[in-house]
């Protein structure tokens, strides 16, 4: 039996790790750039559909991405859910290849109903991440030969509680509310090879803020075995009020440093999309979203890059027999989507990379022979993201990752009769 006392103590379990993990999961150049690689904010069913959620919802699993789909959770049980990601990552410039592997513990949230109409969910993940460390030499062979060093570290974090609410039949409204905290450190190291003089650059910053988004989804059911739901969602841009700066430190001078103010913001986030669903089985989507990152300078300077708006388009399929069987492969669900999204900062002066994902997985259903209403599912897929530079003297990377979510419903609100 899946038992509640299990189900925390493995949570706990994952948040410690998490909490305590020094590596998180990043190791690009180009998180130099804005607040560092924005993360994938999605559980994983979206995942595996190539980042749809705007028109998804299900009393089975947990969708973060539309706050209104919270109405949509189960009167008797509580979902939980936790993902992690491996991924090996290849950088190429100039016909050189490098390869790194990295591991990261992605998220963690529940969902549970309240009352009639009213659900709600609580979790954690990340917002972005920074994680970075190259060298290369400028000017060789002359008198101003120079190493330089660039490291980087740190990101933004998010915990959440959203709550969604159905008026009344065939609408649902939703809210979410984040917490964003997180430090941001960049460091910039220049040798001067055939000199005693060097120069160090550091970039700090320290967030507290918030995020606040809202969703909205209409769905309706038309000739027996046509569904279909349209989401819209909209995330309040505002000031983080970070508190930044810039140090420099130059061999035989005084430190000079520079405070940041107004260079931060996040940004105003549009969404819509739609799902339809054909006998309760095959499903189909398309999500649009729009972000003005135009506003943002972040620390001032063309080291760390300027925001500029950013539009992201995902469409996804799923394959679901949605029937109860004693056959286990009766009881897989597929899935796969694609993606394109352009960069949210400009890379010394130009755009940086166009990206495009691809991606496919299955859920695999355990059931608890001891309590059907209690059950666990672990969602499996394989991401294949491709990061295109639009100009010459810039890294491309290929991202091939292995995404794993698991989630466990459990009964907790069921009145048993004893006979």
């Amino acid at each position: 039996m899946i038992g509640y006392k299990r189900i925390l103590t493995i949570l706990l379990t994952l948040v410690t790790i998490a909490g305590a993990k020094a590596d998180n999961g990043v190791n690009s150049p180009y998180s130099r750039y804005g607040l560092g690689t924005l993360t994938n904010q999605s559980l994983g069913i979206n995942r595996q559909m190539g980042g749809l959620g705007y028109g998804l919802r299900s009393n089975s699993y947990i969708n973060i991405l539309n706050p209104a789909s919270f109405s949509q959770a189960d009167t008797l049980t509580m979902l939980f859910e936790a993902g992690f990601t491996l991924q090996d990552v290849n950088f190429k410039e100039n016909g050189k290849n490098i390869n790194a592997l990295n591991a990261s513990f992605d998220y963690i949230a529940m969902q549970f109903r309240l009352c009639k109409g009213l659900g709600m969910s609580l979790g954690f993940l990340p917002y972005s991440t920074v994680g970075y460390s190259f060298s290369n030499i400028s000017n060789a062979g002359t008198q101003n030969e120079s190493t330089n060093t660039y490291a980087g570290s740190g990101g933004l974090y998010q915990p959440y509680a959203g709550l969604g609410w159905q008026p009344f039949k065939g609408l649902s409204i939703g809210a979410s509310v984040s917490f964003i905290y997180g430090d941001i450190d960049h460091e910039i190291a220049i040798d001067l090879t055939k000199s005693d003089n060097d120069n160090i650059k550091t970039y700090n910053a320290t967030f507290r803020s918030y995020k606040a988004d809202f969703g909205l989804q209409y769905y309706a059911t038309f000739a027996k075995k046509h569904d279909f739901v349209l989401g819209a969602t909209y995330s309040l841009g505002h000031n983080l009020n970070a508190n930044a700066s810039v140090t420099e430190s130059v061999s035989g001078t005084e430190n000079t440093q520079k405070k940041i103010e107004n260079g931060f913001y996040l940004p105003n986030t549009y969404g819509g999309g739609f799902t339809y669903c054909y006998d309760k089985k095959w499903k189909f989507g398309v999500d649009y979203t729009y972000q003005q990152w135009g506003t943002s300078t972040f620390f001032g300077d063309n080291e760390t890059g300027h925001g500029v708006d950013r539009y992201k388009i995902s469409a996804g399929l799923e394959y679901s027999p949605n029937e109860p069987s004693n056959k286990f492969h009766k009881m897989i669900s597929y899935r796969g989507g694609l993606y394109y999204a352009q960069p949210y900062t400009m890379v010394q002066g130009r755009n940086g990379c166009d990206e495009y994902g691809v991606s496919a997985g299955l859920s695999l259903p355990f059931m608890n022979r001891n309590n059907k209403y209690s059950h666990a599912e672990v969602h499996i897929s394989g991401q294949y993201v491709h990061m295109s530079p639009r100009g010459g003297g810039m890294i491309a990377e290929n991202y091939f990752r292995l995404n794993v979510g698991i989630t466990f419903n459990e009964a907790w609100f069921m009145k048993l009769k004893v006979k």
